[in-house]
């Protein structure tokens, strides 16, 4: 008999024990971040990193079991989720789970299954999933469900704001109301349940939901009522594993001197002298919306990575061509195919509504084949690369437009808690036909520095300063322009020295409001031989005002002014007024 006892002692235990690790390997847990690392999407060290993540940071984390290395990790501050390495999570509680009671009463409405109304109370969209069916509520609306008797699972979450988790238990012939709010500081999600009693009478019919419609901002929308504008030959609704992005963009302007380009503010093209004239003109157009696609491909050795951008700036202002922009795939640190040069420094460059931001920043798409890796374990960059050695000559006597060696650039990014600097650099060599058939080449190199810096989170700077010879199709100013190279009189070729830079400041009056003055300048060294009226230097200006109203939503408007100066000092100015409103995909 002690046997049998101490048998069933054991077993009791064993089943404590499974329940217990059932408990704490299904439960999500209220997490800290010990060290700085990153968010992955896989259980693999070698898998995409989604999101860096720092010291200290408060996310969610579910083990999965004691043997695996990795907790699956829930950031809800940007709603991402992924993995993370078990040794860098602290955790030290489990998220409550809630359980709304709802008030006892009798429904009169007589059918098997309940209806429950959730809406969202809040300026922002959240998701509320139903036994693991998400539903996206906007702000002030609602969604109605019919649900069977019983008790039902609920999540509630957006981003930034610590999820609600819990259960509901409904009656059949019941109408409830679910509201979905937040705390008063707005970081934690809270829902309130109560039931719609329908007094049936012969004169009247009294309805909850009716008395609480005259202070809740909601509005009713009858989707039947949508004009859906579709053309026939319009896409369809993607059914394939991707990832689908892009945006719409309506870009406004009103110019003051004539600018015939409408893509940018190309100083370059100012007129001079006595044809710089009062001549206005009013434009506007879609064209420079987007549209890509990506996605991540597993394969035994890791995933592979490609991604397919393109918008309609590929003919002149009134054509509307499909242009290229990026047409790479990624596998591990190597990057292979068209996207930005490694000659350039997308983090220091600030947002402008002009198109082409700073003309004298360096923004360059091209083909390539670059290797690109964080250096040990800090946060700086190291990328080396080969790319298209495309020719820019201003002269019409070349018998071959191909280069005889690619371009070789490289560059070095050191990141700091509060900035970033990057030191790039760039080598070519420059080949040409001379009238003899002669091949004549030259090196070209140019150097940049570049950086961005915040300060007390409202004020930001971003600078950078460019410079060498040959490389003016790196520089915005002049990469339309064909000025690497001149064909010199004595049949040789002239390699200019350019240099340009620009200083941003920017200050945020809220986290979607904020201000950004742009000034640059770009300069470009003449030969003695050349003409009076070749350009020389020119100056960039612009003020810029952003409001991203809501999620998934920018609008801008900014002054922007330039100068040209020419080799003979004739000077010529424009100013433009500029605006658009974009909406992402």
């Amino acid at each position: 008999m002690k046997q049998f006892y101490a048998y069933t002692f054991r077993f009791l235990i064993l089943l404590l024990m499974i329940f217990m690790h059932q408990n704490v390997f299904g439960q999500w847990m209220r997490s800290t971040v010990e060290y700085n690392t990153y968010l992955r999407d896989h259980r693999s060290i070698n898998s995409p990193a989604l999101m860096k993540l720092e010291k200290g940071r408060d996310i969610l984390s579910l083990p999965l079991h004691e043997e695996s290395q990795f907790v699956k990790v829930w950031d809800y501050q940007t709603g991402k989720r992924g993995f993370v390495l078990r040794s860098e999570l602290s955790q030290f509680d489990t998220l409550a789970k809630a359980a709304l009671v709802v008030p006892d009463f009798q429904g009169h409405i007589y059918r098997p299954e309940a209806l429950l109304h959730i809406e969202n109370i809040e300026e922002h969209s959240i998701i509320v999933e139903i036994d693991q069916y998400p539903y996206e509520i906007p702000p002030y609306k609602e969604i109605k469900l019919v649900l069977t008797e019983g008790q039902h699972g609920i999540w509630a979450y957006r981003d930034g704001a610590l999820p609600f988790w819990g259960d509901i238990a409904l009656k059949d012939s019941s109408e409830y109301i679910l509201q979905i709010k937040t705390t008063k500081e707005e970081d934690v999600i809270i829902a309130d349940i109560e039931p719609v009693e329908h007094i049936v009478d012969t004169v009247i019919v009294e309805d909850h939901y009716e008395k609480t419609i005259t202070f809740l901002p909601k509005i009713k929308i009858d989707t039947t009522k949508i004009v859906d504008n579709k053309h026939p030959q319009d896409l369809e609704i993607s059914r394939l594993p991707f990832d689908v992005r892009g945006y719409v963009k309506l870009n406004s302007l009103y110019d003051f001197h004539g600018l015939s380009r409408t893509g940018g503010f190309p100083p370059y093209d100012i007129p001079v002298g006595k044809d710089n004239k009062l001549n206005t003109g009013f434009y506007m157009s879609a064209r420079q919306s987007r549209l890509g696609i990506s996605s991540n491909i597993l394969t035994d050795q890791g995933y592979i990575r490609f991604y397919l951008e393109a918008d309609f700036i590929g003919g002149g202002n009134a054509l509307d061509y499909f242009r290229l922009r990026h047409a790479y795939v990624q596998y591990g640190y190597l990057t292979i195919g068209q996207t930005w040069t490694t000659f350039t420094d997308l983090f220091s460059t600030p947002l402008t509504v002009d198109n082409e931001g700073p003309s004298s920043s360096s923004s360059t798409r091209q083909g390539l084949i670059r290797y690109e890796k964080k250096v040990g374990k800090s946060e700086n960059e190291f990328a080396i690369s080969l790319e298209t050695p495309t020719k820019t000559f201003s002269d019409t006597i070349a018998v071959d437009q191909r280069q005889l060696w690619p371009d070789v650039a490289s560059r070095y990014k050191v990141t700091m808690p509060r900035g970033q600097i990057q030191v790039a650099g760039i080598v070519r060599v420059l080949s040409q036909h001379n009238p003899d058939d002669q091949v004549i080449s030259k090196m070209g190199f140019g150097m940049m520095i570049s950086g961005k810096n915040t300060f007390k989170e409202k004020h930001k700077i971003y600078y950078q300063i460019i410079g060498g010879r040959g490389v003016t199709r790196y520089i915005s100013a002049f990469s339309s322009y064909n000025l690497d190279a001149v064909a010199s009189p004595d049949n040789d070729i002239y390699v200019p020295f350019t240099a340009g830079g620009y200083f941003t400041y920017e200050y945020y009056f809220k986290q979607n409001i904020f201000l950004n003055l742009v000034n640059g300048v770009s300069w470009i060294d003449n030969s003695e031989w050349q003409p009076g009226n070749t350009f020389e230097k020119s100056y960039y200006t612009s003020a810029n005002l952003f409001w991203f109203p809501f999620e998934r939503c920018r609008t801008g408007v900014s002054v922007v002014q330039g100068e040209r100066f020419n080799k003979d000092g004739q000077r010529g100015s424009a100013w433009r007024f500029q605006m658009y409103i974009r909406y992402d995909i």
